[in-house]
């Protein structure tokens, strides 16, 4: 029987063939059209982009912090066992250590490749960190191996650097590893509009699929042709593009999922805390981090291609067959585009119409060029030295002030910047104590000035710079280091009344600086105390091994003695207290057990202990003094990136008000003089508080800055040292005047050498003191 054909010209039953197959066609170029664009613009670039971050950037990140963290685990051991074992001086005793440290430093540099910007910096504090603890692991290993008290001072430093709560090397490696598993979950768990996106270009091509279907049925019952090849092989196609990528993007979702479970087992091996300590099971939980291999993951690049190829294809097919019926059945009708026609009319016909369709159209505009003007990181990164409350304090001012931050808090401030001013990427703002740093990284010009940021602004001498030239740093916070915490009844003559710890990440040695310095400062006066600082002046050449200094050190020497079973637990002692590295321990050295009587801090160890504070000098070894000067400190911010929102966070901390907020609490202490003047006589402060700014206001005294700080980096390491190399001949109950003339000639040689290199841009014109009355 043969199948009724509609003839042109005669009227149809209905809607007319014509018509029903161009209803069709236009349904399956819609659905189409929105198909493969959400197939190959949305879904599949989308789980694209997922499987390429997993594979390539947070995989590599979870396993290579593992590795890292296993590799210095291994080496401390290894380490460690080379001295206990009576080998550290014999070659190829510290072949392990030394592997190991090269295999950490190179998986760090490799690390730095993957992680998520939101991290990096902690990858920068872990190359500081790692260089700090393998110079004093080298240290104990190799120069202080035969020399007990140096050697386990150099341990307990290496171990603080591993240790310590938060700001610790393994705490830092565990916080970039925890980071990157939970990424790798988010990563792995395709999320609602990923998997929308799906469902609908998997709805759409299956539509696109039943509507070419439909015409293929319409020409068969309506035209008389029994198939439509092309037609049909455009419907195959379709059909085929919705149900190949969803079963190919449920299989990736499965290999993201079991690439999640691996990655978390990789942390379990890492974070295994019974791997302390046992170096056959740091060795074979290496072997397991390193043989644990994660699930094949496939990107979709080369997919996406063929996806279009085969939508276009498919599409021109069902075109083709549909547009040869057309042409074939009904020559002398031209495709009808009334429907569009219609269309842009109810659009357009009146005023108001025409108003919201080119408010859309500008909507839309917008929102694809606006992302592109506005600037892509206004985010400042902040290198300091705040940890803590202190670290709260400065993210509550920056985010009251509107103000985004990546801010890096660490004690080992002058690895960590080195590291990143040298790999290029220096943070924006660096904030820290050392003026002669600072002078170091302007000489190299990687500073920015800060004239227009710190024009009319009133800060106190000696931390406001002076001299000629412009302005490379600006102090934010200040401190007060001439004063001594008395908690209990003592006597100040002898160590055993006394809280003395000399441990410090990366700058060991300095709480005994601030001893020798302020004895300086009170014998020889401000003036002698400059010069020393800045290592100028016409006895420059000598000015560690003769006079005043030597003098002052000799003084220290003798107090040390009266106690040196105590001299030789402040070797290895934090000076934060011996319960420094406990975590969440924040008390003060004062409030441990046994208590002491006296602590010579500055004003950022006060505590709650109800301590009350007191000038040094009368309480100083060889004294008492008459109060000559005040030594004092600060945190500077300098420049390193000009870019407008870090001259905009500096700006807000440099401010009255920026610094009314950031003192007004009375812990922390500003050098701005109308805010010294607020807080103290009207703020909400207590006695301590009102007690420092009264001594920072007292003009006839002058200020002078920790020498310390003001000293050339390689001169400055060269004094901790010498302190350190000072308490243990102490503890030892050996300091001869041999002894004490060889450790200063260390010092004053290191200054000889740097003041040949140093540039007009130097320590030399720094202004150390304050002038008396101002």
């Amino acid at each position: 029987m043969s199948r009724r054909r509609e003839r042109p010209g005669v009227a149809p039953r209905g809607v007319s063939t014509r018509r029903l197959l161009l209803r069709h066609l236009w349904a399956f170029l819609g659905c189409a059209a929105v198909g493969v664009t959400l197939l190959t613009g949305v879904a599949v670039s989308q789980l694209d982009a997922t499987v390429r971050e997993l594979r390539e950037e947070v995989a590599p990140s979870v396993q290579g912090s593992a590795a890292v963290r296993l590799a210095v685990l291994r080496a401390d051991k290894a380490a460690r066992d080379s001295i206990d074992q009576k080998v550290a001086g014999t070659v190829g005793a510290g072949e392990t250590a030394e592997s190991q440290l090269a295999a950490a430093d190179q998986g760090l540099t490799q690390l730095a490749d993957h992680v998520g910007s939101d991290i990096d910096q902690d990858i920068s504090a872990v190359n500081g960190l790692l260089e700090a603890y393998n110079k004093a692991i080298t240290l104990a290993t190799g120069k202080y191996q035969a020399d007990g008290e140096m050697r386990d001072e150099k341990l307990a430093e290496a171990h603080a650097l591993l240790e310590r709560p938060d700001t610790g090397l393994l705490d830092r490696l565990d916080t970039v590893a925890t980071a990157e598993q939970r990424r790798a979950g988010e990563l792995a768990d395709l999320g609602l509009l990923l998997t929308a996106s799906w469902v609908a270009a998997a709805v759409a091509l299956a539509a696109a699929a039943t509507a070419a279907g439909l015409e293929c049925r319409a020409i068969s019952r309506r035209c008389g042709r029994l198939l439509a090849p092309w037609v049909l092989a455009g419907a195959t196609g379709f059909l085929a593009l919705a149900a190949v990528p969803a079963f190919l993007a449920w299989r990736t979702a499965e290999s993201l999922n079991a690439v999640r479970t691996d990655l978390a087992a990789i942390l379990d091996i890492a974070l295994n805390d019974s791997l302390h300590g046992n170096a056959g099971a740091l060795a074979a939980a290496q072997q397991r981090v390193a043989a644990t291999g994660l699930p094949g993951l496939s990107a979709f690049g080369w997919w996406n291609v063929a996806y279009v190829v085969v939508g276009v294809a498919a599409s021109c097919a069902v075109v083709a067959g549909v547009v040869a019926r057309l042409t074939t059945d009904y020559p002398v009708r031209p495709v009808d585009w009334s429907w569009a026609r219609g269309l842009w009319n109810r659009v357009t016909r009146t005023k108001g119409r025409r108003r919201i369709a080119s408010a859309a159209a500008l909507a839309v505009v917008a929102a694809i060029v606006t992302p592109q003007l506005l600037e892509r990181d206004p985010v400042v990164t902040v290198l300091g030295p705040w940890t803590g409350e202190e670290e709260q304090r400065f993210r509550e001012l920056m985010e009251a002030e509107g103000i985004r931050i990546r801010y890096q808090g660490t004690s080992a401030q002058r690895e960590v910047l080195l590291s990143r001013v040298q790999a290029g990427d220096p943070p924006d703002i660096a904030i820290m104590p050392g003026i002669g740093e600072l002078a170091e990284y302007r000489a190299e010009k990687h500073l920015k000035p800060l004239d227009d940021l710190v024009k009319g602004l009133r800060y106190a001498g000696p931390w406001r710079p002076e001299g000629k030239g412009q302005t490379y740093w600006w102090p934010v916070n200040a401190n007060l280091k001439s004063i001594v915490w008395q908690s209990a009844v003592g006597s100040p003559t002898t160590l055993s009344s006394w809280c003395l710890g000399m441990g410090e990440d990366g700058a060991a040695g300095w709480p005994g600086t601030d001893w020798i310095e302020d004895i300086v400062l009170q014998q020889a006066g401000p003036d002698v105390y400059a010069d020393w600082a800045r290592g100028t002046g016409k006895d420059a050449s000598t000015a560690w091994t003769n006079g005043s200094v030597r003098e002052a050190w000799r003084q220290w020497a003798r107090f040390l003695a009266t106690d040196s079973e105590r001299a030789k637990r402040a070797l290895t002692t934090d000076w934060r207290g011996p319960a420094a590295l406990a975590p969440g321990n924040d008390t003060a050295f004062r409030e441990a057990t046994p208590r002491c009587a006296f602590e010579h801090q500055g004003s950022f160890a006060q505590g709650d202990d109800g301590a009350r504070l007191t000038d040094t000098a009368p309480l100083l070894p060889g004294g008492p003094y008459r109060t000559r000067g005040y030594e004092v400190s600060g945190d500077f911010a300098a420049l390193f990136n000009d870019r407008e929102p870090a001259r905009k966070a500096l700006r807000a901390l440099f401010s009255e008000a920026g610094q009314q907020r950031w003192a007004g609490q009375g812990t922390m202490y500003s050098a701005m003089t109308t805010v010294m003047t607020e807080v103290a006589d009207h703020g909400k402060v207590d006695a301590t508080a009102r007690a420092i700014y009264g001594k920072f206001r007292q003009t006839e005294v002058p200020r002078c800055l920790d020498a310390s700080d003001v000293m050339r980096p390689a001169v400055r390491d060269a004094f901790h040292e010498a302190v350190l190399r000072t308490v243990a001949a102490v503890a030892r109950r050996g300091l001869s005047d041999v002894n004490l003339d060889d450790i200063l000639e260390g010092v004053q040689n290191v200054q000889n050498v740097q003041e040949l290199t140093d540039k007009d841009e130097g320590v030399a014109g720094l202004q150390v003191c304050s002038e008396a009355g101002a």
